[in-house]
C-alpha cells in the first residue's frame, strides 16, 4: 500500500478550508443584504412572526392578558395590528408560554410607541448580540485551533439559513440555541444556579425541557434542578400575579386547539419527524399522524434515559458525546421544529466534533460534514417547498438530521464500550496504588 502524501493532505486540507470560507462567506452575506432589505420593507416586517408576538404584547399591554390564548381574541387583534389585513388562514396563533410573553413585553410598548418597524430593528439588533454571543460560546467550545477555524466556525454559523430564518422572522431561536448550550458549560462548570437561569429560558419552548432535566437527573445534578424548581415556581407565581390567577390554566386549556391556527406555516413544513411523515402521507393525514408523533417523542425519551443509565454518564470523564447526542434526539423528534428552530443543531454539531478531536478520534470528516450545512440548506432553499411540489424522499434536510444523530450516537457508544472496559479491566486487578503510592518508588525490602 502507498503511504498518504503529507503535502497532498495538506493541500487537500487548505483547499476545503478556503472553499468552507468562500462559499458560506458569500452566504453569509447575500443574508445579510437580504435581512436589511426586509427590515426596511414595512410590509414584510408586517408579515413575520414578530406580528404574532406584538399582538400578545398588545393583549398583555392593553390589560386583556387572559384572553391571551383565546382564538377569538387573538384573531381581532391581529387583524387591527395588520391594518385589516390577515395571515394565511385567518390567524396564525400566539403559542409561547405567557411568562415568555410578559418578559419580553416592553418591546410590544417600544412598538405601540415608535411603530413596528422601529421595535422590529430594536429586537433585531437584540438578536444579532445573541448571535455572536453564541458564536463566542461555540469557539470557545472548540477551544484550540487556529484563527482560521475559528473564522470557519463564525462564517459557518452566519451562513446557516435557520439563523438568517429567526432573524428575518423576529424569532428568539438563536437564545434557545444559546440556552441549551449554557446548560451544558454551566453543569460542567458546577454553576447549579446557572443550570437553573438557562433551564427558565428553554421553558419558553417547553418541548425543549423533559430531555435537558433527563440529561441532569442522569448526571446527578440535583442541586441544580433544586435550583430549577425553585426559579421556574418564581417565574410561575410572578406572571400569575402579573398577568392574573388563570392565565396558566388557560395556557394549559387553550394551546393545544390553537396549534391548528399555523398561518402559512403548516406541520409539514417542520424539520423533524412530525413533518417528515407528513410530507410523505399528506398533510390532510395528521388527524392520526400527530398522537404517533408524540408517542416516538416519548418513547425517545425512554430510550435515552436507558441509555443514559446503562452507560453510567454520570460517571463519564467527558459528557459531550450523551448530551450532543441527547439535543439531537430530542431536536430531531420534537414535536414543534420549524425551521428557525434547528439553529439548534449547531450544539450537538460542535460539541460532537470537539470530543472527537480531543479524544484522538477521526474528527476532520465529521466537521466537513458539519461545515457543508449552510450550502445544503441553501441547495435547497433554506425552507421546505411544500406547496410547489416538494418531493418526500429527497427532503436533504431530514437526512441531515438522521446523520448526524447516527453519526454522533455511534460514536458515542462507542466512548462509552471502552470507558465500560477500562472500568472493569481496571476492577479486576488484584490491587491499584493510591495516588501517593504511585509517587513513590518500590517499598523497601525487611
Amino acid at each position: 500500500m502507498r503511504a498518504a502524501n503529507p503535502l497532498s493532505e495538506s493541500r487537500y486540507s487548505s483547499f476545503c478550508r478556503r472553499a468552507f470560507l468562500a462559499v458560506n462567506g458569500g452566504l453569509a452575506i447575500g443574508y445579510a443584504i437580504v435581512l436589511y432589505r426586509d427590515i426596511v420593507t414595512p410590509d414584510i416586517v408586517l408579515a413575520s412572526d414578530f406580528t404574532v408576538f406584538w399582538s400578545a404584547w398588545r393583549l398583555i399591554l392593553d390589560g386583556h392578558a387572559l384572553a391571551l390564548y383565546d382564538e377569538a381574541t387573538q384573531r381581532a387583534t391581529q387583524h387591527l395590528l395588520m391594518g385589516g389585513g390577515y395571515f394565511e388562514g385567518g390567524l396564525m396563533a400566539f403559542l409561547n408560554p405567557p411568562h415568555a410573553a410578559l418578559a419580553t413585553a416592553p418591546v410590544g410598548w417600544l412598538a405601540d410607541r415608535f411603530g413596528e418597524q422601529a421595535a422590529f430593528t430594536l429586537w433585531t439588533i437584540g438578536n444579532l448580540g445573541v448571535v455572536a454571543l453564541l458564536i463566542r460560546a461555540l469557539s470557545d467550545e472548540w477551544g484550540t485551533g487556529s484563527r482560521r477555524d475559528r473564522w470557519m466556525l463564525a462564517v459557518a454559523v452566519l451562513a446557516f439559513y435557520p439563523v438568517f430564518c429567526a432573524l428575518r422572522q423576529g424569532q428568539p431561536s438563536v437564545l434557545l440555541a444559546l440556552a441549551v448550550l449554557e446548560v451544558y458549560r454551566a453543569e460542567r462548570a458546577s454553576r447549579p444556579w446557572a443550570v437553573a437561569g438557562w433551564l427558565v429560558v428553554i421553558s419558553s419552548k417547553p418541548q425543549l425541557v423533559p430531555m435537558i432535566v433527563l440529561y441532569l437527573a442522569a448526571r446527578g445534578c440535583w442541586r441544580a434542578l433544586a435550583a430549577a424548581a425553585a426559579m421556574m415556581t418564581a417565574t410561575v407565581t410572578i406572571t400569575a400575579l402579573a398577568l392574573g390567577t388563570a392565565i396558566w390554566s388557560e395556557y394549559v386549556g387553550q394551546v393545544r386547539y390553537l396549534e391548528q391556527f399555523w398561518g402559512s406555516g403548516t406541520p409539514d413544513y417542520m424539520l423533524n419527524v412530525r413533518g417528515a411523515v407528513l410530507r410523505v402521507v399528506g398533510l390532510g393525514e395528521h388527524a392520526w399522524i400527530d398522537p404517533v408523533v408524540y408517542a416516538v417523542w416519548l418513547m425517545a425519551m425512554v430510550l435515552v434515559g436507558v441509555l443514559f443509565l446503562r452507560r453510567h454518564i454520570a460517571d463519564a470523564p467527558d459528557a459531550r458525546p450523551a448530551y450532543a447526542f441527547a439535543v439531537a434526539v430530542a431536536v430531531l423528534t420534537n414535536p414543534h421544529v420549524f425551521v428557525h428552530d434547528t439553529i439548534i443543531w449547531v450544539v450537538p454539531l460542535v460539541l460532537c466534533a470537539a470530543a472527537m478531536r480531543d479524544a484522538g478520534a477521526e474528527w476532520s470528516r465529521f466537521a466537513q460534514f458539519a461545515l457543508v450545512w449552510p450550502a445544503v440548506f441553501a441547495a435547497a432553499g433554506g425552507s421546505l417547498s411544500v406547496k410547489y411540489g416538494h418531493v418526500p424522499w429527497l427532503d436533504p434536510h431530514t437526512w441531515l438530521f438522521v446523520a448526524a444523530t447516527v453519526v454522533i450516537g455511534s460514536y458515542w457508544g462507542s466512548v462509552a464500550q471502552r470507558e465500560i472496559r477500562l472500568s472493569e479491566a481496571a476492577s479486576e486487578l488484584p490491587w491499584r496504588l493510591t495516588p501517593y503510592e504511585s509517587r513513590q518508588g518500590p517499598s523497601p525490602s525487611r
